[in-house]
């Protein structure tokens, strides 16, 4: 009876998730420590009658072992193991297991923040489920577009609700669909976005015409600088998505509006410009290839100012952009800008009339007043 008792303590001391290699006859014995310890946290069972120990996978330098709920797998990249199951599994085995183009797993089998899902992230993508869209890949341009925009709580995209989807449309090669939107790659490795979910070709790109007319400038100084405003330096405008990337124009430039070079003004008396700096009732036009996605998702016109007066009496006084956006490093120096959103000119019957006030902080003073204006080519 007493034999009886010590034989069934010892068969419940024996560890029930998994039998681990000793030490004497296993130099993975770390490896299979961690995969145990992930099969206990998540629960996983007893490993799989079909394979008592962990097995190298396919690919060099990892090792898996199966469970009765799930697997296990190390990462020979990040010295880890991870716990895939279900549907992530079989989703997984679709790319190829580790030797597919997604490669090993770099997190658990995980629970979505805030929105009833999970996910699994590998070497080279994710796999995402939710229980309304199903279990769907999501890798490259458009993993890294999607983040951008919040993941599976963005407000434009939220869950992937198909794989992507090969194509062949005006340099379009393949698209995904999410819950509220679809995004289209192709076209200069760009990132296109719709906000139809169910899209199967890009929105139409539309030339617009983006027309910049200076109606008005004035300017002064303290009462005791004889040598009034002469201006010389630049300003620039620029076109951009919403996401921060530059909308070229049509001839795939972007162009300073005026430009002066203070060497060019000293040497040349016919270059002294006084207000007269920017030429009023001139139009000054600029070309664009933009969607109205683009305009929803509120792409911005920049003006970025580095205007300076000179002065021979003391030194040249810097005019900086009062009520300024941000500031750039640009063009050698780090330049104030205003931001303007396209809606806000469409609302406005396609027009916007605008002034910018710049200040040196001690009395010299510039204001540029124009009229920003775009329509349809």
């Amino acid at each position: 009876m007493k034999l009886f008792v010590i034989f069934s303590a010892i068969l419940l001391s024996v560890n029930t998730f998994a039998q681990l290699p000793s030490k004497a006859d296993n130099t993975e014995y770390g490896i299979a420590q961690m995969m145990d310890a992930k099969a206990k946290k998540y629960r996983l069972g007893p490993i799989h009658s079909e394979s008592t120990i962990m097995r190298p996978t396919a690919r060099k330098g990892g090792y898996f072992l199966r469970y009765e709920g799930g697997w296990v797998y190390f990462n020979p990249k990040v010295n880890h193991a991870f716990a895939i199951w279900g549907e992530m599994m079989k989703k997984w085995s679709e790319a190829g297991y580790e030797t597919g183009w997604l490669g090993f797993p770099i997190t658990d089998l995980t629970p979505t923040p805030s929105r009833q899902g999970f996910f699994v992230a590998f070497d080279n993508g994710s796999i995402y489920q939710s229980p309304i869209n199903g279990t769907h890949f999501v890798a490259g341009a458009f993993r890294d577009e999607w983040a951008k925009r919040g993941w599976e709580n963005s407000a434009t995209l939220g869950f992937p609700t198909t794989d992507e989807v090969q194509i062949n449309m005006n340099g379009y090669t393949r698209y995904q669909q999410f819950e509220k939107g679809t995004l289209f790659f192709g076209n200069g490795n760009d990132v296109l976005y719709s906000n139809n979910p169910n899209a199967t070709s890009p929105p139409a790109i539309q030339n617009y015409q983006l027309t910049f007319t200076p109606n008005y400038t004035s300017g002064g100084e303290p009462g005791n600088d004889l040598d009034g405003i002469d201006l010389y330096g630049w300003m620039d405008i620029r076109l951009y998505k919403a996401n921060g990337k530059e909308i070229s124009d049509a001839d795939g430039k972007s162009f300073s509006l005026f430009n002066i070079p203070k060497d060019k003004y000293m040497a040349d008396e016919g270059f002294k410009t006084h207000l007269g700096f920017i030429p009023t009732n001139r139009n000054f036009i600029r070309n664009y290839a933009v969607t109205q996605t683009d305009i929803d998702e509120n792409a911005f016109v920049r003006i970025i100012y580095w205007l300076n007066d000179f002065d021979k009496s003391s030194s040249n006084d810097y005019l900086k952009l009062k009520r300024a956006t941000g500031s750039i490093a640009y063009n050698n120096g780090n330049h104030p800008y205003i931001d303007i959103k396209l809606q806000e000119i469409v609302k406005y019957n396609n027009k916007t009339t605008r002034n910018d006030d710049l200040s040196d902080g001690s009395g010299d003073s510039y204001r540029v007043g124009y009229i920003l204006s775009l329509s349809k080519k």
